[in-house]
């Protein structure tokens, strides 16, 4: 049986977008007709779906998926179809919002790791990712390729009335170290949790799948807890929050993620374009953000 361009789309939508109402939304149908025809594509591939914890799966022999979704997407980039894009929450508002919605599908820039949205880009279910530098692809990744956008440093927010302020300019990391940071799951970015693990921070775990702003925003804000910010990022908390006055010496950033096979592809510069145009803006905006392209 042949499975079709939008059928496929509803149980991709549905895989990457993780719940059915959302991905409705997002692709403006009913959500009773995205589950009816992300089950019927799911039958004709040979596969069935599967949710556990929150998050949908598909279970079965994939041959056939991954040929059908390959030559979908070349359909989309050629065929002038909406491509999808997704961002890491503190990022998305301001590099991806906004974007043309007859060219794309933005995601809900609730990916709480590097893992889905990779898995997500290696697949061809997403087409492009904005990432958090320095837990991108390697250069040398036969599969993906990376471009950066911005640098900036890491910074650690606190609740206005939280005790290490009393310090002053006499703080160190070892008065940090005395207060649980918020952290993501172990291994979500590998390569920041390992300079941050060896700063002594990243000491209290929390087991998240994918951004909440009622629990994660709620957490932060708590008197005694260490968050981690950035100059554009902070701005995100829904009550004041404040730099502690440390350089911990980690650069951070923001990078674009896509397949190689698509990196020259006109439509990929126009977006590539389009970022670096709001990456610039941001660097205008905040003195520490530097432009990196």
């Amino acid at each position: 049986m042949v499975v079709s361009i939008d059928e496929l789309n509803y149980l991709d939508c549905l895989l990457w977008l993780g719940e059915g109402k959302a991905a409705a939304e997002k692709i403006c149908v009913a959500q009773s007709t995205l589950s009816r025809n992300a089950r019927a594509a799911a039958s004709k591939l040979y596969v069935s779906l599967l949710k556990r914890d929150a998050e949908w799966y598909v279970n079965g022999d994939q041959q056939i998926l991954r040929s059908e979704r390959r030559l979908h997407q070349q359909i989309r980039w050629e065929k002038e179809l909406p491509l999808r894009i997704d961002a890491q929450f503190y990022s998305g508002p301001f590099l991806a919002e906004g974007l043309c919605p007859r060219q794309f599908i933005v995601g809900n820039f609730d990916l709480l790791d590097t893992r889905k949205p990779l898995q997500l880009l290696r697949s061809g279910i997403l087409d492009a990712w904005i990432a958090g530098y320095p837990d991108v692809p390697d250069p040398d990744d036969e599969t993906l390729a990376c471009f950066r956008l911005t640098r900036l440093p890491l910074k650690l927010a606190v609740s206005v009335a939280h005790p290490l302020l009393q310090q002053g300019d006499a703080i160190c990391l070892d008065d940090v170290a005395a207060y649980p940071c918020m952290a993501l799951p172990d291994g979500a970015f590998p390569r920041l949790e390992e300079t941050l693990k060896a700063l002594g921070l990243w000491n209290s775990p929390v087991r998240m799948r994918r951004y909440d702003p009622a629990k994660w925003l709620g957490q932060s804000q708590d008197q005694v807890t260490v968050a981690y910010a950035s100059s554009f990022s902070i701005g995100l908390f829904p009550d004041p929050m404040v730099f502690l006055p440390l350089d911990l010496g980690v650069e951070v950033g923001e990078a674009v993620v896509v397949k190689r096979e698509f990196a020259n592809h006109p439509r990929f510069r126009k977006l590539l374009l389009s970022l670096q145009q709001r990456s610039a803006q941001l660097a205008r905006q905040y003195d520490d953000i530097l432009v990196d392209f």
